[in-house]
């Protein structure tokens, strides 16, 4: 089923203006949200304000505070960035927004962003809410974050922030923002299995699926499960990286996960019960496996590979591993499902809605006015090159030509 139309509100593109440097003051303007700004390098440090703001924010399984330490531990410390957690304050000191971001140094820059860079679909930040925020409080929530001495922050640079999350606004959509280059896809999940199969798949399609599970069960039992001890995470993630590599060299595209860092990644986020590793196993081989985060009320899926062998691969079992998964967290009691950021046909064929995302950039100083330009320019074109498919079919050969994201 295509997914529908979902349309972001129109909104202008500049950057939100550099103001003259000033002292954030002890008790913040009158009407303001917040008071104070904190900011800390260590993600222990603000632990306390995390656990208390996810208690009732609003913000994805991206934002846990054990994918922020994992992911820091492993892929951020390759990459050479730090944590920056900036905390904003009420009069009694009470937290009431945390932006859950990574700082990194380009040259003279100093630069930050989401944590998760890449390996997180969606980026949100903490917001108390019972507090309304303006596009003015925003703005000065980052220029207070980024004014101080220590680290001293150029510009702030986010991407792929959705507009709402569980059905409640993102405040950071108040500021200046623009589309970002590409949609994510979701699906609601009713009550049954069936109901949902019903809107997705048409009698001829449910038929193919038939046959193609028949297939694969005239060969071995066919069977759904979730790596649930450390053994079966090993043999999830060896039977992922095998696949995904194949894949890839097929294609000439470089592998995301292929560094020691992203396997060390995937690994503790497994071992720590953050990361669900679902397969699909034809006997004692694992042909399919599906890596998904688990939120509050939603499931999102963060890769999923299959077995390239042809009498294998004939048999769609990436389609039959998710729609194994969709079953089992409409028994779970999951209201949603994802499956990311970026185009692909079978996100078209297992979700009905796309979520339109939002970039944003906040500049402090004026290298980080050219960066933070720069920034936006770019993610501009390239949101032109997916929305158009000749242009996407040139950026496709022109990845596989550098044999590294482009």
């Amino acid at each position: 089923m295509p997914p529908a139309n979902v349309t972001a509100r129109p909104s202008p593109t500049q950057l939100s203006p550099a103001r003259p440097r000033e002292a954030p003051t002890a008790s913040g303007a009158p009407g303001r949200p917040f008071a104070r700004v904190e900011v800390f390098g260590a993600i222990e440090d603000a632990a306390a304000a995390w656990a208390e703001l996810a208690q009732s924010a609003a913000a994805s399984s991206y934002q846990s505070f054990t994918f922020a330490k994992v992911w820091f531990a492993t892929i951020g410390a390759a990459q050479g960035v730090s944590p920056l957690i900036v905390v904003a304050r009420n009069d009694a000191g009470v937290p009431v927004a945390l932006a859950p971001l990574a700082l990194r140094q380009y040259g003279p820059l100093k630069l930050a962003r989401f944590l998760g860079g890449k390996d997180a679909n969606f980026n949100l930040g903490f917001f108390r809410p019972d507090l309304n925020w303006s596009r003015e409080d925003i703005e000065a929530l980052f220029r207070e974050a980024g004014r101080r001495p220590n680290p001293r922050v150029d510009a702030f640079l986010l991407t792929n922030q959705p507009l709402q999350w569980r059905d409640k606004a993102n405040p950071l959509a108040e500021a200046t923002r623009q589309p970002s280059p590409s949609f994510a896809y979701k699906s609601a999940l009713p009550a049954d299995f069936a109901q949902w199969l019903d809107a997705h798949a048409s009698k001829d399609a449910k038929k193919k699926m038939r046959k193609k599970r028949a297939r694969l069960e005239a060969i071995a039992p066919l069977t759904h499960g979730r790596a649930a001890d450390p053994e079966a995470i090993a043999l999830a993630l060896a039977a992922f990286h095998d696949q995904r590599r194949a894949r890839v060299a097929a294609l000439g595209l470089p592998d995301p996960y292929g560094s020691g860092a992203a396997q060390a990644f995937l690994e503790r986020l497994a071992l720590e019960g953050a990361l669900e590793l679902h397969t699909m196993t034809l006997g004692e081989r694992i042909i399919a496996v599906f890596g998904a985060l688990a939120g509050v009320d939603r499931l999102s899926g963060l890769f999923v590979a299959n077995d390239g062998d042809p009498e294998i691969a004939r048999s769609s079992p990436g389609e039959l591993m998710i729609h194994a998964i969709v079953a089992d967290a409409i028994a779970r009691g999951f209201r949603e499902f994802d499956l990311g950021v970026g185009e692909a046909r079978y996100k078209d064929e297992s979700c009905e809605q796309i979520e339109a995302l939002f970039d944003s950039a906040f500049a402090i100083s004026l290298r980080g006015r050219l960066a933070a330009s720069g920034f936006l320019a770019a993610r501009r074109i390239k949101r032109v090159a997916k929305q158009s498919p000749r242009l996407t079919a040139l950026y496709a050969r022109l990845r596989r030509g550098r044999g590294a994201e482009v």
